[in-house]
């Protein structure tokens, strides 16, 4: 990132960003998506949607406040499979900006510590225990 010529609205300089891929990251990248349909393939995967666009993908299982609206509660705990939770972006309901990178590590981070007590909301919004096995 750098600074470039031409100011903003208020006279300050706006920042530009410069975006390259050496031959090591074009590999990287190629090695990681080949390794990831090896991973889905073997899962038995029905269908292998990719795109060739890196993005922070959100709301495929969006927090909500009822199993009408939602997939998962303010815990992050599937309505309808009791000890599943969910952890990346897509529980973000909608992208609050071009990147939501620092909101699911705070989401992520606050779910760990809510696992890691032991108390995280049952489905009816009450706190219960979790079973340790």
């Amino acid at each position: 990132m750098t600074l470039a010529d031409e100011p903003d609205d208020f006279g300050m300089p706006v920042a530009r960003v410069d975006y390259t891929q050496c031959d090591n990251d074009r590999a990287n990248i190629a090695y990681a998506k080949r390794v990831l349909r090896e991973v889905w393939e073997n899962a038995g995967a029905e269908e292998i949607f990719a795109i060739d666009r890196y993005a922070h993908l959100v709301g495929g299982c969006r927090m909500g406040f009822t199993p009408e609206d939602s997939v998962v509660n303010s815990d992050q705990r599937a309505w309808e499979v009791p000890n599943l939770f969910i952890a990346d972006g897509s529980v973000c309901p909608t992208q609050g900006s071009a990147n939501p990178a620092l909101t699911i590590m705070a989401l992520a981070s606050r779910l760990a510590e809510r696992l890691d007590s032991g108390r995280v909301r049952a489905r009816d919004g009450s706190f219960a225990a979790l079973a340790r096995g």
